[in-house]
């Protein structure tokens, strides 16, 4: 491989400090084409080269997005543009409002008339009182845990007063994470007509909250306890209804490597999933919406499809990459010219550590691997240390930064006296205070001799008469 990178185009530029900060983004980075795709007549595009592996699968769900969640770069969507009903997934906004706009979580709330009158559809249990009180967290793990809508409710009131104001602001943050068709009408997900959104906008939407890690805690908590109230003597205990994270109500679909979010149904919208996955050192983030479900042979219930859906996309992504070592410490990567060296005109530059990236498993690497030498310094001089970091080795696949490492010495490289005295005679001489100062002893000296003619002009001018 030492070889191969050898001969790959090598550029020296002054970006060092932009270089640096990209050592914040290590290891396991995965790219997706940058160009659109087409769609095919399912309405489905794929971003990813899949030639010679799996293809995505068939899925149920009337509009998707599976992205990296790492990166948020897309990677499969089906008719992500559709206007659809959102359903449960209302939740999420509504929680990232509360997160971003409360402070202390432990903040008390008292359940108003409104809230006790107005909750239609999924409700804590037992329902809520007027008057009772609750911690903002509370609340929070009832609709997302639960998916009680009086605690959407409440949390409504609580951080805007009334929830058409509240409204307001889902709308308006909608917008500002770059939605482009959704229209918020209430904060539960309870079907409105006038309410809808797009995979795409959700995906939008659940990338950010996957960002915020009390969501993420939150809404991937199996279950979670809510202690005695002041109208309630018995403790709550709730339950995901996200049955990807708890077997409480269905075990066939649980999966280990899912981290939260959100699941929910209405008539309208068919069930809709929103979820996160991890595995291998890689996040994938799948929005699911309209869903079906199928009849099961000798069974009064059905199959929820999104949860294999969504299991399926997981597993075909996980499976179209693999760990692949682009990079070694062994590698040489460049020589580059030094000054002053008394044993040699070049040192040779080895990176600081492996490169090892995620890529698809039928990634090009003589073709799809480039790399690019940031030199710090434009000539380098002797004394150079063996391990001296001298510059940075950026990585792309296909165009895009997959990885970055130090560029160290391969060699101690000692400076020659002699050439470094003849330096600073030349850096003398060339300099300007030296130019200045011959300038001067020179005019100097010259007037010296012009004034000296002139006294002896004189005095033999005196002596002649």
């Amino acid at each position: 491989m030492g070889s191969k990178i050898l001969r790959k185009k090598t550029k020296y530029t002054v970006l060092a400090v932009i270089l640096i900060v990209l050592t914040v983004f290590p290891g396991f980075f995965v790219p997706v084409s940058a160009e659109e795709p087409e769609a095919n007549a399912n309405g489905i595009k794929v971003y990813v080269n899949t030639e010679g592996l799996d293809s995505p699968p068939d899925i149920t769900a009337s509009a998707a997005v599976f992205l990296n969640a790492g990166t948020g770069k897309t990677v499969y969507e089906k008719n992500s543009r559709d206007e659809v009903f959102p359903a449960s997934t209302v939740k999420i906004m509504t929680a990232i409002i509360v997160l971003e706009n409360v402070g202390d979580l432990e903040g008390k709330t008292i359940i108003s008339k409104y809230v006790v009158n107005n909750t239609a559809g999924n409700s804590l249990d037992p329902k809520m009182s007027e008057g009772e009180v609750f911690t903002v967290e509370n609340l929070l793990y009832a609709m997302l845990v639960s998916g009680a809508n009086d605690a959407a409710l409440a949390l409504a009131e609580y951080v805007s007063g009334s929830v058409g104001d509240f409204v307001d602001k889902m709308n308006a943050r909608a917008v500002e994470l770059g939605c482009e068709k959704t229209v918020f009408a209430n904060p539960t997900g309870m079907h409105s007509p006038s309410m809808h959104t797009t995979a795409s906008d959700m995906a939008k939407i659940a990338f950010h909250a996957s960002k915020m890690q009390k969501f993420m805690e939150i809404s991937g908590a199996p279950k979670y306890t809510i202690p005695y109230t002041n109208k309630e003597r018995d403790n709550r205990p709730l339950f995901n209804r996200n049955h990807f994270i708890s077997k409480a109500y269905r075990t066939q679909y649980y999966y280990s490597y899912a981290r939260g979010m959100n699941y929910g149904y209405t008539p309208e919208a068919g069930y809709c999933l929103t979820t996160v996955a991890e595995q291998k050192g890689l996040t994938y983030l799948c929005v699911l919406i309209g869903s079906t479900d199928s009849a099961v042979s000798g069974s009064e219930s059905a199959r929820i499809n999104c949860f294999s859906d969504a299991r399926s996309l997981f597993e075909w992504a996980f499976s179209i990459y693999s760990i692949k070592p682009v990079i070694t410490k062994k590698d040489l990567i460049t020589e580059v010219e030094i000054d002053l060296s008394a044993n040699s005109d070049t040192v040779t530059l080895i990176p600081g550590e492996d490169i090892s990236v995620l890529l698809p498993k039928n990634a090009d690497l003589e073709k799809e691997i480039t790399t690019n030498c940031d030199i710090y310094e434009e000539m380098l001089v002797a004394p150079i240390d063996k391990g001296q970091e001298l510059g940075r080795l950026t990585v792309y696949y296909n165009g895009e930064i997959v990885g970055s490492t130090k560029l160290l010495s391969n060699s101690d490289i000692e400076r020659s006296f002699v050439l470094y005295i003849l330096r600073q005679i030349k850096n003398i001489v060339s300099g300007l205070w030296f130019k200045a100062s011959v300038i001067s002893f020179i005019i100097i000296f010259t007037g010296y001799i012009i004034i000296s003619l002139v006294r002896s002009n004189k005095k033999e001018q005196k002596r002649f008469y």
